[in-house]
């Protein structure tokens, strides 16, 4: 009988942990989704305001978000990751992943004009370590080009930039010096792989990922320029100008790395990148100095 009560209570605590935790994960997807849109000036105010960290927004659909900001900070990286693990090639997925995201970059910002976020997000090893996990984990799945992971054509703005934000966090999170940069990421040696360490497989992945956007990209340049000016609408242009930016951020990202004699010598010596594909890497670059220039 004793056992059976003690089994009982095991039972009863483990199903409140769980829906502490479900609670917890409702929390934070409301805060994304509510606080995504703000600048790190907005997110400062309203810390300023509550006088408590307690951060209350209402948001443009009434919903009424009110979240621990500490708790939030220390917590996001985690479940972005999360998310990125029970990963779902849906549109809204994307969408929220980009507002995680760029909610971290708004609050990374923050950080200088708020010293605890700044101790949690920048200067605690367990949480910068996430925050760079997330950067990869991101990154590998957006390269993925295996068959049920195809990018829809309405999703491949979002696929853009994600990987652009993605890569340009890492600076935000590391350094704005691509030299430090390169040396943590060289020096992240955490193995995902028994042959390769993190860093072959974000150089792979990053640049795949990147890979995929350009040639959707040249895509649509060779499809607009067999139509007439007159048949090409202000959204189809939009579109291409936006993607064609965040392609450009992600192409000076990796120019920029691979500018690095560290990471460079390392990128040699264990053949990440064939010829072909740092030739193409290279022309690539050369070739959006002369599409910008013309945009």
């Amino acid at each position: 009988m004793r056992s059976l009560k003690e089994d009982a209570s095991t039972s009863t605590d483990q199903l409140t942990h769980l829906a502490r935790r479900a609670d917890e994960a409702l929390d934070l997807i409301a805060a994304v989704k509510g606080l995504h849109g703000l600048t790190s000036q907005q997110l400062s105010k309203l810390i300023r305001d509550s006088g408590n960290n307690i951060l209350q927004h209402s948001t443009e659909d009434g919903l009424l978000v009110q979240i621990d900001v500490e708790k939030f900070a220390r917590n996001l990286p985690a479940h972005l990751i999360s998310v990125v693990m029970a990963w779902e090639r849906e549109k809204s997925t994307f969408k929220y992943l980009l507002c995680g995201i760029l909610l971290l970059h708004s609050m990374c910002d923050l950080a200088s004009r708020v010293p605890k976020i700044e101790q949690i997000l920048l200067d605690d090893v367990k949480v910068s370590e996430q925050l760079i996990d997330l950067v990869f984990y991101l990154l590998i799945v957006l390269a993925s080009d295996r068959q049920e992971h195809q990018v829809p054509n309405d999703m491949i703005l979002l696929h853009s930039a994600l990987v652009a934000c993605s890569l340009k966090l890492l600076t935000v999170i590391i350094s704005p010096q691509w030299q430090e940069v390169a040396q943590v990421l060289t020096a992240y040696y955490k193995l995902m792989m028994e042959s390769l360490c993190q860093i072959d497989v974000f150089m792979e992945a990053a640049f795949t990922a990147v890979c995929k956007d350009i040639k959707f990209l040249q895509t649509k340049l060779s499809a607009q320029s067999a139509e007439s000016s007159g048949n090409i609408t202000p959204t189809n242009e939009e579109t291409l100008n936006h993607l064609c930016q965040q392609c450009e951020s992600s192409l000076k990202f990796l120019h920029s790395l691979c500018q690095q004699k560290l990471l460079r010598e390392r990128i040699v010596k264990n053949k990440v990148f064939s010829l072909n594909t740092c030739f193409s890497f290279f022309s690539w670059i050369k070739l959006f100095e002369i599409v910008i220039f013309a945009l």
